[in-house]
């Protein structure tokens, strides 16, 4: 009798264990809302950081970034901290490009717990959103939590994926005005996007020379 209630115990913890892993899966052209939060950090090897000072007419602040390695592959970390001189709120942080990965590889999470040289947070993001084109965002909505208000952090927020590799990216904070901090993203240029490159430039190149000897 006790093993079949262990036994049944087991079963609903890892169906609980399963819907929140799932619940998490941020798909292209789907909103995810609310962004699930978690204890904190889920660890790994540091690979590569990055910490953006920001400042235009509206806001100033601090943007951080790191990617690091797990069992399961890289997730990618960002947080905001807006300045207490500030003028207005953050209500959009943008990280790409992630066109590389399938709909089903990329998850998203926060954590209002620091690690590293990541603050604890006190803002959390209202919901994330992935389009085709690799672009991944966190939204701070004025009818949920709000904006990263001066004087605030935002929670970490968190892209899970399978990736194996990276390159460098973008962050991108905006609110009418938009700052652009040293990124991550997944992937390496495709050989056929590279040699696209390399044509564009060569062509450049060319019309560049012609028009010195004319």
């Amino acid at each position: 009798m006790h093993s079949k209630v262990k036994l049944s115990m087991m079963a609903l913890a890892l169906a609980g264990v399963m819907g929140n892993a799932h619940a998490t899966i941020l798909a292209v052209d789907v909103t995810v809302a609310p962004v699930q939060i978690v204890a904190s950090y889920f660890g790994g090897t540091l690979l590569d950081s990055a910490t953006t000072a920001l400042s235009n007419p509206g806001w100033n602040g601090i943007a951080q970034t790191a990617v690091y390695k797990t069992a399961s592959g890289l997730d990618f970390y960002y947080q905001f901290s807006n300045a207490a001189d500030s003028h207005s709120g953050v209500h959009r942080f943008t990280g790409f490009d992630f066109s590389s990965l399938g709909a089903s590889l990329v998850n998203v999470y926060q954590t209002a717990n620091g690690f590293g040289s990541f603050a604890n947070g006190t803002v959390a993001s209202d919901n994330a959103d992935r389009s085709h084109g690799g672009v991944i965002g966190f939204n701070y909505l004025p009818i949920g939590s709000g904006d990263v208000q001066p004087g605030t952090t935002s929670y970490i927020q968190i892209i899970r994926t399978n990736a194996t590799e990276y390159s460098p990216g973008n962050f991108v904070i905006s609110n009418g005005g938009a700052g652009n901090a040293v990124g991550f993203a997944t992937g390496v240029p495709e050989a056929s996007n590279a040699m696209m490159m390399l044509s564009g430039l060569g062509l450049f190149g060319l019309i560049g020379a012609r028009r010195l000897r004319k």
